[in-house]
């Protein structure tokens, strides 16, 4: 492999790796990134990390800052309401372009909410957003439509960590989650493609709600 194409290699992984990090709260929106033990901790050296800084910054995962360096990204209330928003059409958009769900992937998406569902009671946020991440992205991978898919994954990317809490911050959260999951799966083992999205923009307006912050520009 030609020393370009592995150190773009390099790069990609280090950068999937961060992510991995601020998903699971290792590291905490407005958190700066300290390059040297980061480099450590994900066993790369300085100049992938460093691309793999930029790249996460062009997504808006980080942001620089004068003084400071990298810092992982912080949202206020604006910031999440868009992004609801641009969720809300795009998932739209691949919950009408589904295919049918075979028996294996409905026991997929069940076995997901009920790990998802231990994880809450055992207090694991990462956990809780890996399981999570499963159930929704593995409807969302029965739809053609990759490049909707991706932009939808970024955008959970940026998100994520703002909503990591709520659940045990809400009285009977997990009934209400594990209450709109099955609903969810039962509206996708009918293939009724207009009750799935209907399901789905009622629990993503409860995620919104509990992500918010109480901060606006």
């Amino acid at each position: 492999m030609a020393n370009s194409e592995l150190g773009h290699q390099l790069t990609l992984q280090a950068a999937a790796q961060i992510r991995g990090l601020i998903i699971d709260r290792v590291l905490l929106p407005g958190e700066k990134i300290r390059q040297v033990d980061l480099a450590e901790k994900i066993g790369v050296s300085r100049s992938p990390l460093r691309e793999a800084l930029r790249t996460l910054e062009a997504e808006g995962v980080v942001s620089y800052e004068a003084n400071r360096g990298y810092v992982v990204a912080r949202l206020d209330d604006n910031d999440l309401e868009q992004i609801f928003d641009m969720r809300e059409m795009l998932e739209a958009k691949l919950l009408k372009t589904i295919s049918r769900p075979d028996p294996d992937c409905l026991r997929r998406l069940k076995e997901a909410n009920d790990r998802m569902m231990e994880a809450i009671e055992a207090r694991d946020v990462a956990k809780v957003l890996h399981w999570n991440r499963e159930f929704h992205f593995g409807i969302f991978d029965l739809s053609p439509l990759n490049q909707f898919r991706r932009e939808v994954q970024r955008l959970w990317q940026l998100s994520e960590g703002y909503s990591a809490s709520w659940w045990w911050r809400t009285p009977d959260a997990d009934k209400r989650i594990n209450r709109e999951h099955k609903a969810i799966i039962a509206a996708l083992r009918k293939y009724d493609i207009e009750g799935l999205i209907a399901l789905c923009d009622e629990h993503r307006v409860g995620g919104f709600e509990g992500s918010l912050t109480g901060v606006a520009r």
